[in-house]
């Protein structure tokens, strides 16, 4: 076996041709795993139950999906495409959302008419709390009222996003921002861009607030 090998790689010396597609084959078998990252049993999963919490929905296409309040707690959604994605009360904690495509996203809070033992009616936030959305692309995209403590945002793409009246305690807005509306949310402890931490009103929330 060593021996034929050995024939090969002398071969493959004397014809660079044949080196050539050695290393190409080599290359294909290596990255092929990356290329098929996504697990379509999972996708399936998600499209007909909208539940799927530690999913690998690596590189999914969720364009223009309607995924009010599914359960993605703790997905890979690394490289996912949600470009106008409907995550109204979704559970996105702890998923993994980094260089995903967030723009036009709608995450708002669903209202139900069921009501608490004080007769409060119930509401459902998006979650993102833990999320990594390190260079996600959140252009136009609407998470108002969401709760998204300790969430990631390095270096994310954010303009003309809405956050306003969001639970952003402890986030990390180390990046590019630009024409954010940051309106009744509270940024205890965030680290803002230009890597300032940010202790103003930690316990009110910010007042009309725009960046």
């Amino acid at each position: 076996m060593v021996l034929g090998i050995t024939q090969w790689l002398w071969h493959c010396r004397l014809h660079p041709v044949a080196l050539a597609g050695v290393t190409l084959l080599t290359m294909m078998f290596v990255q092929s795993p990356i290329a098929q990252a996504l697990d379509e049993n999972d996708l399936k999963r998600l499209l007909e139950t909208n539940e799927c919490p530690g999913c690998n929905l690596e590189q999914a296409d969720l364009r223009r999906l309607d995924l009010t309040g599914a359960n993605l707690e703790g997905a890979n959604l690394r490289d996912a495409n949600l470009f106008y994605a409907v995550l109204d009360g979704a559970n996105l904690k702890g998923a993994d959302l980094s260089q995903s495509n967030l723009a036009y996203v709608r995450a708002l809070t669903i209202l139900t008419e069921a009501t608490d033992s004080e007769g409060n009616f119930l509401e459902f936030p998006a979650q993102f709390v833990g999320a990594d959305l390190e260079g996600a692309l959140l252009n136009y995209a609407d998470f108002s009222g969401a709760e998204m403590m300790e969430a990631n945002f390095l270096d994310a793409y954010i303009n003309k996003t809405q956050f306003v009246g969001a639970q952003l305690q402890h986030s990390n807005f180390v990046g590019v921002i630009h024409d954010v509306d940051l309106t009744g949310a509270n940024l205890c402890g965030a680290t803002y861009w230009g890597g300032i931490d940010y202790r103003r009103a930690c316990n009110v929330p910010v007042p009309d607030l725009v960046e």
